[in-house]
């Protein structure tokens, strides 16, 4: 698993095929920003991401079509930080980085900030909430030249950090947790491996693995994961390009926002909304938003 780029990976509507059902896509875009991405979404709507004016870039909430910065006077102001994670009480994940470039998590509950640091570790990346206030995410350990020697998942409750390693697997990266505590994300057989697979793990079965059944795909990544078991995130193949998917029991369909150069999927809620970013054409990053419609209206 790289170090985070990968981990990282005006209204415009257009609307693409989807198992004969159909996704209306929305550009989001931060009022006078160059870069907007959506990270996660809850069962309002509201929507958790980053957006940048100038650099670097800020968390930031949409709702209810209004984009909100997030606690821009505290220190996520200050440097890098990104929202991940919305849970229904509209209690929020997110991860911001020091002066030093090294990323720690957060937690915004009820307009407080909390900090949330794995013991020992050397970087902290909280990427999703339960309704309970379960966080989930994962942390590393680096050497002197900044790469990961180590990469473990972890779970956060009431000020108590749980590690959690996917069986079998040397490198284990929560990506996602929904409301009752089910976990996606991602494992390697190796640090140094360059394949990456997805997995989730839900409550009352067995943890399962997932490769995009695509010829040549080397990652495969496992964003979110909702209350119907559906699951969203990115995978990459011999065109080495991002495209988004929604994994519905043995259903694997590719979902990119039209047009763009690149799309990644992170959140989903009860509904099958989705959030995401996409890439256009000039190299622009914005956010997005996929609605399932009816003969051409959305639900």
């Amino acid at each position: 698993m790289k170090r985070p780029a990968l981990l990282v990976f005006a209204l415009l509507a257009c609307v693409a095929s989807l198992y004969g059902q159909n996704y209306k896509f929305t550009s989001l875009d931060y009022p006078g920003g160059d870069l907007t991405t959506g990270r996660g979404i809850n069962d309002s709507g509201d929507i958790v991401g980053a957006y940048r004016v100038v650099p670097p870039r800020h968390a930031l909430l949409i709702k209810s079509g209004q984009y909100i910065p997030i606690a821009p006077d505290s220190i996520l102001g200050l440097d890098y930080s990104e929202a991940t994670n919305i849970n229904n009480r509209g209690h929020l994940t997110g991860q911001m980085a020091d002066d030093n470039g090294l990323f720690h998590g957060f937690l915004v509950r009820d307009g407080q900030v909390t900090i949330l640091d794995y013991p020992g570790a050397s970087e902290t990346f909280a990427l999703g909430i339960s309704d309970t206030d379960i966080v989930a995410g994962y942390w590393d350990i680096l050497d002197q030249d900044f790469n990961p020697v180590e990469i473990h998942g972890f779970t956060w409750q009431n000020g108590v950090f749980t590690r959690f390693d996917l069986p079998g697997a040397a490198v284990t990266a929560i990506f996602g947790i929904n409301a009752r505590g089910d976990l996606a994300g991602v494992w390697q057989s190796d640090i140094n491996s360059d394949v990456e697979h997805g997995f989730a793990c839900p409550k009352t079965t067995p943890c399962y693995s997932f490769d995009a059944p695509v010829p040549g795909t080397f990652l495969t990544q496992a964003d979110e994961i909702n209350a119907q078991g559906q699951v969203v995130g990115v995978y990459v193949g011999t065109d080495f390009v991002w495209h988004a998917f929604l994994k519905d029991g043995t259903k694997f369909t590719t979902l990119d926002f039209p047009g763009s150069t690149g799309t990644g999927a992170y959140g989903i809620n009860s509904a099958g909304q989705i959030v995401g970013k996409y890439f256009a054409a000039d190299g622009s990053t914005h956010g997005f938003l996929a609605e399932p419609t009816v003969t051409g209206k959305p639900q």
